[in-house]
């Protein structure tokens, strides 16, 4: 069936030749749909001139006129939706409620209102043709116009032949059930109309996803079904719009009309929202995925092209995408036929070190003479060491129905930043793992560990007005197993983390920062909650980390307006507020530490941070210090401390307790890492 198929829309089509997989079906499907189309568009538009009253557009033009802004502005808030109907394979469609105010218009009006809808269907074809000018795109829009002149006419005039045979009237008298009832008919049998003018496109794709592709078709059919369904949902409204305009009037149509374009607005900003959370979702599973590749490949970055290939390709529903790097030029060219000057854009990337984001036909910063069909980001790939760049990410993104716009294009640039880090990783591991060869196995793994580790602590503390913060980490080793982390939320609030993992050495670093990573990415998902966050943080150690280890971590979420700090402590040191009002406080434990059940959950307390009070968190390398005689430090000594110098900034009191930490230490081995935080509130 497929080579009898292609043949066909070979002879008419010959460049489908020149395509290949998706690309040749896909193709072939919209030759094949024009064709049968076509004819079906011809039929409906003569059948629509032979029954339309051209006079009553001019008795009621200004009804038409209404109607006609309606349906542009339904129009105007399209939503989409995409469906990834295969592996790096996407399904994308959009919809509109404008069959709200086709069929209110229809219903008042008769079959003359279908004109609109034409015309409709006819500027958006040349708007878009007047942009899209290759032949792939020329033939998608052909098979699109075609096919919706075809749905949009000839089932709408089968379903008003049926609705005036059973009784239904033009204009309809109210929205009682002897009017809705045949008019509901009506947009049923359109429905159904409108599955069979689609129905020999979407039988030859399932077919040939199934036979040729080898897919699963029940994605392919189930986006169908939603992509004609969702659409035709709204319709019914019509019926409820033309009755009352008919019973009520004019006003109360329009305040009507107003609610269901509200109604519209919200369905296009949920799309938006979910195609949002869909892309981050897949871009997170497959950076996780190619992060453990990179860790379980060979050190010499020997397979990272086809590491790429494999994980990189399926992140983004993308045109193209190139990666290019100084040592290991082209990692990833994708598909081979994609255009691009690496050469130019990465002179531009060197001078400015930034990324660059273009809207579809946007002027590029690094080449204005050139634009894209489709978004484009470009990135640099910066080194982990100076900061420089070594590289760069060329991406093209699909077009498809998404209303892409410069902040809708520089969500995906976190992705992509990190994706070049990973890169950059890989590289760096492989550079270090080249340099130092001949030396010890474990020096090298402890080099390029501190390394990586350094880059997951924050590079400076927060200012926050109103308030003081410090903060300080002493390893006790070349690596730690402590960390810390201010972490920016919603609404101004700011997320606070201080951890300390149960063992010392590589393994306890790497344990850090799969921890920190973590408690980072799900901080952001759940800004308000710091139980469920440790909740899950604690179910993700436990499936992807083998290691039997555990780490106890104090998480709170401050609110700098109010002083509100609400908080966790899964089995970590119990930090002290302190204040001249309330002496020592110390906040207890809401739970055991991460790491250890998976079912385990945690309660969250809340604390308020007054005016002049400070808060301290700690680990066990403060109050656990030794002496060269074996002695531990008077565990008093910290709150006492902080108490007796509660007049001082949180940076000064900081000094303090270490220098108190250090004389006491004197020149024995440090035990263990030491990692203080501490929150100040300044006096009104």
């Amino acid at each position: 069936m497929n080579d009898i198929v292609y043949m066909l829309a070979k002879k008419i089509r010959p460049d489908l030749e020149t395509l290949m997989g998706q690309q040749r079906i896909s193709g072939t499907a919209d030759v094949l749909t024009l064709l049968y189309t076509l004819p079906m568009a011809g039929i409906g538009l003569f059948w629509l001139a032979r029954v339309s009253n051209w006079d009553s557009i001019r008795q009621f033009w200004i009804v038409y006129l209404l109607m006609g802004v309606l349906l542009v502005l339904f129009n105007r808030l399209r939503f989409f939706f995409i469906t990834e109907i295969r592996t790096g394979g996407y399904a994308n469609s959009d919809g509109a409620l404008d069959g709200i105010a086709v069929w209110a218009a229809v219903l008042l009006l008769g079959p003359t209102a279908l004109w609109l809808k034409v015309l409709w269907d006819g500027f958006s074809f040349l708007g878009s043709i007047s942009h899209d000018r290759s032949t792939v795109d020329f033939w998608n829009r052909g098979r699109l116009f075609t096919s919706d002149i075809a749905a949009d006419v000839l089932p709408a005039l089968v379903a008003l032949t049926v609705y005036v045979w059973v009784g239904g009237q033009i204009p309809i008298k109210d929205f009682s059930i002897n009017s809705i009832a045949p008019a509901l008919l009506a947009i049923i049998i359109q429905y159904i109309g409108v599955f069979v003018v689609y129905s020999g496109y979407i039988a030859y794709l399932v077919w040939s996803l199934k036979n040729v592709l080898h897919t699963p078709p029940r994605p392919a059919i189930k986006f169908f079904i939603i992509a004609l369904t969702l659409p035709a949902l709204a319709n019914p409204y019509g019926i409820l719009a033309a009755g009352v305009y008919a019973r009520e009037g004019l006003l109360e149509f329009i305040f009507i009309m107003i609610g269901l374009l509200l109604t519209a607005l919200l369905a296009r900003q949920f799309s938006q929202a979910a195609e949002h959370s869909r892309q981050q979702s897949n871009q997170l599973e497959q950076l996780d995925m190619l992060g453990r590749a990179i860790l379980d490949s060979p050190p010499d970055a020997s397979n990272l092209s086809e590491l790429l290939q494999a994980h990189v390709a399926p992140m983004f529903a993308s045109r193209g995408i190139l990666i290019w790097t100084e040592s290991k030029g082209i990692l990833l060219h994708e598909p081979p036929t994609l255009t691009f000057d690496w050469e130019q854009a990465w002179k531009w990337l060197q001078k400015r070190n930034d990324p660059s984001i273009s809207t579809p036909r946007g002027r590029l910063d690094w080449n204005p003479d050139l634009s894209y069909l489709g978004p484009t980001l470009l990135c640099p790939i910066i080194d982990v060491e100076n900061g420089k760049p070594i590289g760069e990410i060329f991406l093209e993104l699909q077009t498809m129905n998404i209303p892409w716009e410069t902040h809708s294009v520089r969500r995906l640039l976190p992705a992509v930043q990190s994706l070049g880090a990973h890169i950059a990783s890989a590289l760096h591991q492989a550079s270090v793992y080249a340099e130092t060869l001949a030396m010890q196995r474990t020096h090298q793994e402890l080099s390029l560990a501190q390394t990586i580790q350094d880059s997951f602590l924050p590079e400076s503390v927060p200012n926050l007005p109103g308030w003081q913060l410090s903060a300080v980490l002493e390893p006790a080793r070349q690596i730690a197993g402590d960390f810390y982390d201010f972490i920016y939320l919603p609404d101004g609030k700011l997320g606070i983390v201080i951890a300390d993992v149960a063992d010392k050495g590589l393994g306890a670093a790497l344990y850090m920062a799969l921890s920190n990573t973590l408690i980072r990415i799900f901080a952001i998902e759940h800004p308000t909650d710091p139980a469920t966050v440790l909740k899950i943080v604690n179910q993700q150690i436990l499936m992807n980390a083998r290691a039997n280890l555990f780490v106890t971590v104090f998480f709170g979420v401050l609110d700098p307006t109010s002083g509100l700090l609400c908080y966790v402590n899964a089995g970590h040191n119990p930090p002290y507020l302190f204040g001249p009002d309330i002496g020592i406080k110390t906040l207890s434990n809401t739970g055991m530490p991460l790491g250890i059940d998976e079912e385990n959950v945690w309660s969250q307390d809340e604390v308020s941070i007054a005016p002049g009070e400070m808060l301290l968190l700690y680990t066990d390398g403060v109050t656990d210090a030794q002496n060269s005689n074996g002695e531990f430090i008077d565990r008093k000594m910290l709150a006492l401390t902080a108490q007796n110098n509660i007049d001082k900034p949180t940076e000064g009191l900081l000094q303090i307790i270490l220098d108190k930490v250090h004389r006491f230490v004197g020149d024995s081995p440090r035990f263990d890492d030491i990692t203080m935080v501490i929150l100040g509130r300044n006096k009104l």
